[in-house]
């Protein structure tokens, strides 16, 4: 084994270590400490998710809790390809499937009715952001330091989201009320609702009196107005 550095000699490169233990521990500590700081984010994030009343799914990051009609609300934590070993960036999706959109997206693409939605199977769609930037949505823990800071924000801003994203899966909220949560795409949201359930007349209006005529074509419209008028011939 080298003996201790003298002085007088170079000193060894930066990053190597002649010490076979500390060369394991200067090589892992920070790797461990990325990944188990990152695992520690989501189980805290499941134990406020579970107070809310989702369910953990695939992998432990993907939280779902389902209406009595089949509706989803979905959190899902995503890792970002601009992860390293020593630090992982992450997205935190939010997304509502509903259950008439989730049947025709399963009847077009063959998927068995086993299997759950993901968050970019909803028309409406979310990421939590990190700071009040617009498109700032990248998260970033690389040790027990900064996901506690993370940890925090999030749990306060989903506690500040949580009464307006429950509130979608209410249908009779979201048709009446229109949630501002929702945004733009509120009509799209209140269409697949309305084709659920069989409102033809009130969904024919919809898209095809209150939205613009250059919408008429479109093909979020025709997904959801062949859909309901499928179910409404097969009935």
């Amino acid at each position: 084994m080298p003996g201790p550095w003298i002085p007088g000699r170079a000193a060894p490169a930066h990053g190597i270590i002649t010490d076979q233990g500390s060369a394991a521990n200067y090589t892992l500590g920070p790797l461990l400490s990325a990944q188990s700081s990152l695992n520690s984010f989501v189980e805290d994030l499941a134990t406020q998710l579970a107070g809310h009343g989702f369910e953990r799914g695939e992998d432990g990051r993907v939280f779902r809790r389902s209406s009595p009609r089949g509706d989803v609300l979905i959190v899902e934590v995503q890792l970002s390809d601009h992860s390293s070993r020593r630090e992982k960036a992450f997205y935190i999706n939010i997304g509502l499937v509903l259950a008439p959109e989730w049947e025709w997206n399963r009847q077009r693409t063959g998927r068995p009715a086993s299997e759950l939605p993901r968050h970019y199977d909803g028309g409406w769609r979310r990421r939590l952001r990190s700071s009040g930037l617009s498109g700032d949505d990248q998260w970033r823990i690389a040790d027990e330091e900064s996901a506690a800071q993370v940890s925090a924000r999030v749990r306060q801003q989903l506690g500040d989201l949580m009464p307006q994203l429950l509130s979608l899966l209410d249908r009779d909220v979201v048709l009446n009320q229109t949630p501002d949560i929702l945004g733009p795409g509120t009509w799209l949201t209140r269409a697949w609702i309305l084709a659920g359930e069989g409102c033809i007349d009130e969904l024919e209006r919809l898209l095809f009196v209150d939205r613009p005529a250059r919408t008429h074509d479109s093909v979020p419209v025709r997904m959801v107005w062949s859909y309901a008028t499928g179910r409404a011939c097969s009935a």
